[in-house]
Formats: structure tokens, C-alpha cells, sequence
């Protein structure tokens, strides 16, 4: 039987740092929020079972209203968000069952590019690794920086990559690690940092140089592109 998980669609955030009056999840990308292209990947995607989709809490219900008509194949639970990311990531993982026994899979809800083949592999490697992540490799040179306006020294770009979502792990673990998380007050910027701390090997599974976060107006114009001619 091929793995299967549980998504948590993280789009809790305002979007501040994009700079638009309204939360990025929700501008419209050909026809419809940018949310929903992410949500139809999963939807789609043989490996996911049900989803989560975290949201703003502040307009909540509005932010429910917005994405019921792109609600389609899988059960789909709705769940108010916290105040960091982490926090509503929380708040996602809480609402999955605790007894369940299986695969969970975080993403930003803001990726709107990452594939059903993607999905599938990440869920796949966490099924035997007990965790995974998509990460594509450093292509620029590093520098290490003395201050910020100097540089240090040049390091090894090999040793180092960009880590992507979906992120998934076993449930249990995923729990244990944001329960650690909280017991030490650690904030960390993405899931895998807190299985980390656990000492678990986080293994890797090659992204896709499509799948961007969008964070300025300008990634939003890429993703537009990839759409565009079909390329997510």
C-alpha cells in the first residue's frame, strides 16, 4: 500500500512583508486566490488523505467564505491560526487526531507550485525515513559575514540548502517536537528545525526551483509565469 498523510496547509499570516492591503494567500492568480493552487495540488495528490488548511483568525470566518467553492475531492478541516508560524502550525497539528498513526505533511500555504509528484515523494521518504523535507541546492556563493557589511569568509555552498516544504514527518514525532519546542521556548523557521533538535536525521528529497514562497510582489509575478505555461 503506498504512503499515505495527513496535509496542514499553513496560511495563517497576513502577509505583511508582501505589502498589499490584502493577505497574499487571498490575491487572485488566474481566477482564483493564490491559496487555492496550493490547495488543488493537495487535493489532487494520491498520497494526501484529508487536509488541514490553518487561516487568518482575524476575519476567520470571511477567510472560510473565500476558499469553500475550491473545496473538492478530499475531507478538508478548517482551523483559525496563531500568532507566529509556528504557532498556527500548532494549531493545525492539533486538530489530527492524537491516536493517529501515520504520516504528516506540513506546507506553506503561500508555495502554490509544489506538485502532486512532489507531494508524493516527500510523503514517501518520510514513510521510511520517519522524516523529510523538499530542498533544492545552493547555487550561488556564500559568504560568511564579519558584520553586516563584511565579509568573513567564502564557505562551502555543498554543505548547505534551501529548504522548501512540504515538510513531513511521522504524527508522533511532529508532536514531540513541538512539544519540546514549547517546554524550551524555542522558535524555530520551519518544522524540520524542531525534529531536529530531537537529534532525528531529517532526510532529503530534491525540490523544484518553481516551488517559491511567495513573499514579494515579484516572486508573486514568477509564480504567475509558472502558471501561465502550465509548469505548476
Amino acid at each position: 500500500m503506498s504512503a499515505s498523510a495527513i496535509a496542514i496547509l499553513v496560511a495563517g499570516g497576513t502577509g505583511s512583508r508582501f505589502g498589499a492591503g490584502t493577505a497574499k494567500q487571498f490575491l487572485p492568480l488566474r481566477g482564483k486566490p493564490l491559496l487555492a493552487h496550493a490547495l488543488a495540488h493537495f487535493d489532487g495528490c494520491r498520497a494526501v488523505r484529508r487536509i488541514v488548511l490553518v487561516l487568518p483568525r482575524e476575519g476567520f470566518i470571511e477567510s472560510c467564505r473565500i476558499m469553500e467553492p475550491f473545496l473538492d475531492q478530499k475531507p478538508v478541516n478548517f482551523v483559525p491560526g496563531g500568532e507566529t508560524r509556528q504557532a498556527s502550525t500548532w494549531e493545525g497539528l492539533s486538530a489530527v487526531d492524537a491516536t493517529y498513526d501515520g504520516i504528516v505533511a506540513v506546507h506553506d500555504g503561500a508555495r502554490p507550485c509544489a506538485d502532486s509528484a512532489l507531494i508524493e515523494r516527500v510523503v514517501a521518504a518520510a514513510a521510511e525515513h520517519e522524516a523529510a523535507i523538499a530542498a533544492v541546492p545552493v547555487v550561488e556563493t556564500l559568504k560568511a559575514l564579519a558584520d553586516p557589511h563584511t565579509i568573513r569568509e567564502t564557505v562551502d555552498r555543498g554543505a548547505f540548502c534551501r529548504a522548501q516544504t512540504p515538510q513531513c514527518f511521522h504524527h508522533g514525532l511532529l508532536r514531540r517536537a513541538f512539544e519540546r519546542a514549547r517546554k524550551d521556548g524555542f522558535v524555530g523557521t520551519d518544522e524540520a528545525a524542531l525534529v531536529e533538535r530531537l537529534d532525528v536525521a531529517v532526510h532529503l528529497v530534491v525540490g523544484s526551483e518553481r516551488n517559491i514562497k511567495v513573499t514579494t510582489p515579484e516572486d508573486f509575478a514568477r509564480v504567475e509565469y509558472f502558471l501561465e505555461r502550465g509548469r505548476a
